[in-house]
């Protein structure tokens, strides 16, 4: 009977594996990129996007979400577009994924004060090697407090793939925030925010039970 048990548990973690990736590449790693950002080379590359990233009234507007939060965690990075270079490396997108607790909505209406994963485009290369990020972007630092301007993805998924969207605030506590410059601007820039259309979806982290 154990052997039994123990073949169909290395079964399933066999097929698990081989769900990761159909090449036998993995398609997640776990990293302290923060860490690594100083140990590592920094590449940062230009995007073009549909808003003034240098004005925060239009980023706000192109956001579905506007919020400051506590980053408790950095989970992963996440690689899409896995694939084997002519000369035998494996690429790959880096997008990494944090866990966060939202402290305070200013715009859209997240759960509060419980863990959700947040992502971020941008982070450490497949090969370990190096750092990938936009031009005006940074990475997450666990413990630190920001405000946080994402979007829903189709599948429901929170992430932010636009440079300045990530405003590190200077407060090592909630009670702190209420005395911040930062958060009382983002405040302004989400009452008088640049109206953008565009497709919206919803997040599956919405609070679908303290709807305002």
């Amino acid at each position: 009977m154990k052997k039994i048990v123990a073949l169909v548990i290395a079964i399933v973690l066999a097929a698990t594996a081989v769900a990761c990736s159909q090449d036998g590449n993995e398609v997640s790693k776990v990293y302290d990129s923060f860490a690594l950002s100083t140990q590592i080379p920094v590449e940062y590359a230009d995007g073009s996007f549909m808003v003034n990233v240098d004005n925060p009234k239009e980023i706000v507007g192109w956001g579905d979400y506007v919020f400051v939060a506590r980053v408790d965690a950095e989970l992963r990075t996440e690689y899409s577009n896995v694939r084997e270079n002519e000369n035998g490396t494996i690429a790959g997108k880096p997008y990494t994924v944090y866990s966060i607790v939202v402290i305070d909505n200013l715009k859209g209406n997240l759960k509060l004060d419980e863990p959700i994963e947040f992502f971020k485009h941008g982070g450490v290369n497949y090969d370990g090697s190096s750092i990938s990020l936009l031009e005006g972007d940074r990475l997450l630092e666990t413990g630190k407090y920001y405000v946080l301007i994402a979007a829903a993805e189709t599948d429901g998924r929170l992430g932010q793939g636009m440079p300045n969207s990530s405003i590190e605030l200077n407060s090592n506590a909630i009670e702190e925030l209420s005395s911040s410059e930062t958060y009382h601007n983002y405040i302004d820039y989400v009452n008088h925010e640049v109206e953008f259309s565009r497709e919206r979806f919803t997040s599956i982290y919405e609070d679908t039970q303290n709807e305002t």
